[in-house]
């Protein structure tokens, strides 16, 4: 009876995670196919390859960040929504998420479209902090706001000038950031 009462209970959450997602986690198209965990060669093939779509982001950031975001776990789901192994949002995932491994579907819970989506956004994080830099309207280090702007959204580094502070800022976003950073060490024979 326990162990039913149990199964209900889990069930439930699980069904209202997918609402409260949106509907994402039960559409097919944002439905994990195949589960893996942890760093292999899928993932060092594409963190690869990701990183050649820009100079500023390196292969070691972008493992540094897959780890902070979900322990290279391809079926992470979060409370807030943010699916796959890059924690992308609904939201963003339709604006970067990319069909890297040709399936025909562009998967946030794939390791390719994943990886391939989240080099592109970070790139794009870095161009629009270095252009902010040189604008005199934001300061700090590019690559630091590029990861804030990936936690926190390119919105909260405009308002805040630079890095976002108070609030979850402070309890989240910076942390997220020394993470990443802290942990790029032991990336770096990627590449």
């Amino acid at each position: 009876m326990r162990r039913a009462l149990a199964t209900m209970t889990v069930l439930a959450g699980a069904a209202a995670l997918a609402v409260s997602c949106g509907g994402f986690a039960q559409s097919p198209d944002y439905y994990p196919r195949t589960a893996s965990s942890g760093f292999n060669e899928e993932f060092q093939l594409w963190i690869a390859q990701s990183a050649d779509q820009c100079d500023a982001i390196t292969p070691a950031i972008l493992a540094a960040q897959i780890e902070a975001e979900s322990s290279f776990r391809t079926d992470a789901l979060s409370p807030r929504g943010a699916m796959g192994p890059a924690q992308f949002i609904p939201e963003t995932w339709e604006i970067w998420g990319v069909d890297a491994d040709g399936d025909g579907v562009a998967d946030p819970y794939s390791i390719p479209d994943a990886v391939m989506s989240q080099g592109a956004f970070m790139c794009d994080n870095h161009r629009r902090a270095v252009e902010g830099i040189d604008a005199g309207v934001l300061q700090g280090d590019p690559l630091d706001l590029a990861l804030a702007a990936y936690n926190a959204g390119f919105g909260a580094v405009q308002r805040a000038g630079g890095m976002p502070a108070g609030g979850e800022y402070t309890s989240e976003t910076r942390p997220y950031v020394d993470r990443i950073r802290d942990r790029e060490a032991v990336y770096l024979s990627l590449g």
